[in-house]
């Protein structure tokens, strides 16, 4: 598989927008200097439009380092894959190397919980398994990283080089919309308490033992920032990450087919991350969320299923996601798996056409 890294949308251009509600006690205010600003208040502050337009550090809002930032893919990861060189496709088409995809950060946040979470990752990407339910939380937070790395510097790249009054790629107000991505980033900073309604995390994640021919040396990456997914194969293990508050997970604790913790070969992760991807942008429901904190710790938790839609027509079943549409599907089927889109789908049929048999057959 490609180093380079693949992002897509949903609609044929039609950008799908997706907000979790957060239900605070009281508006924010400013606060003195004297009393250390608390985790709701940071990420408040980071996922502002204001801060994002004017660069400052992306986990904190505050005053950004004079040095590069943060690396969104970090550096041992880059020396591990030797991607330093390699580039990768952001939205607007254009390639970047991914030693450029930085972000603003401040010091104290680059070197404090962001440095911890990759620490904590780290012996898990070495190790290519994930064993426990507290490695799927450090997993979930790090991909959270990722994710809102990618969408800050989106927001900071030009629609179009070559027209500086394009505009950027992403509008800094849409950073908002990943208001909960940022909780669960946030949520390394202190003890956290999620209770969700779906199982014991508040974001859908799916792993899988890669097994290629090379395969401690093989690095792949894609995204699709709309649906607010994230899939990276790093080595012999392939984790996929949807912020969703755990929708996906209430749909097929599994992931596709039921499959996750599978071994899989390379081109059928890349198939499982497509309909993941795909997925991720036919969400249909948010969450309605209570948050509190204090000096020691936080707490995240669900609420309730608000849906878009309401019913499914004749039943009094919430819609949670839009009906599956194949043709359409086919589309994200191509962009993933780099398959021109005539490999993939069958016209006659209407159906795409899949890697996963052999799985599905010994499953």
């Amino acid at each position: 598989m490609s180093k380079a890294a693949v992002a897509w949308y949903s609609g044929l251009g039609r950008l799908r927008f997706f907000h979790d509600r957060q239900a605070r006690r009281e508006p924010l205010k400013a606060q003195p200097k004297t009393r250390k600003m608390r985790i709701l208040e940071l990420s408040a502050r980071a996922v502002s439009e204001n801060s994002i337009s004017q660069r400052m550090c992306f986990a904190c809002g505050g005053p950004p380092s004079t040095g590069a930032g943060e690396h969104v893919i970090p550096k041992w990861l880059q020396h591990k894959f030797n991607l330093f060189n390699e580039r990768l496709t952001v939205l607007n088409g254009t390639l970047i190397p991914y030693r450029n995809l930085t972000v603003p950060c401040c010091e104290a946040c680059n070197n404090g919980f962001l440095s911890q979470i990759e620490n904590a990752v780290q012996p898990i990407i070495e190790r290519g398994t994930v064993e426990t339910q507290d490695e799927k939380l450090l997993l979930g937070r790090w991909l959270s990283k990722i994710l809102i790395g990618f969408l800050v510097k989106e927001t900071g790249l030009l629609l179009d080089r070559k027209r500086p009054d394009s505009g950027p790629m992403v509008p800094a107000q849409f950073i908002e919309e990943l208001q909960h991505c940022h909780f669960v980033l946030q949520s390394a900073r202190k003890p956290t308490t999620f209770r969700c309604l779906h199982g014991n995390l508040p974001f859908s994640l799916y792993f899988y033992e890669v097994a290629d021919t090379g395969g401690d040396q093989e690095f792949d990456l894609s995204t699709n920032i709309f649906g607010q997914s994230v899939a990276i194969r790093a080595g012999r293990l392939g984790v996929i990450f949807v912020s969703d508050g755990g929708l996906q997970m209430h749909a097929g604790p599994g992931g596709p087919y039921a499959l996750s913790g599978s071994a899989v070969s390379g081109a059928q992760f890349s198939e499982l991350a497509a309909r993941v991807h795909y997925k991720a942008t036919l969400r249909d429901a948010t969450h309605f969320y209570i948050t509190s904190e204090n000096d020691e710790f936080m707490q995240v938790e669900q609420m309730h299923v608000e849906s878009y839609s309401g019913l499914i027509p004749g039943s009094d079943e919430l819609r949670i996601f839009e009906e599956w549409d194949e043709e359409a599907f086919s589309y994200a089927l191509a962009a993933y798996t780099r398959f021109d889109r005539s490999t993939v789908f069958d016209e006659g049929t209407k159906t795409c056409k899949s890697t996963l048999g052999s799985l599905l057959r010994d499953h």
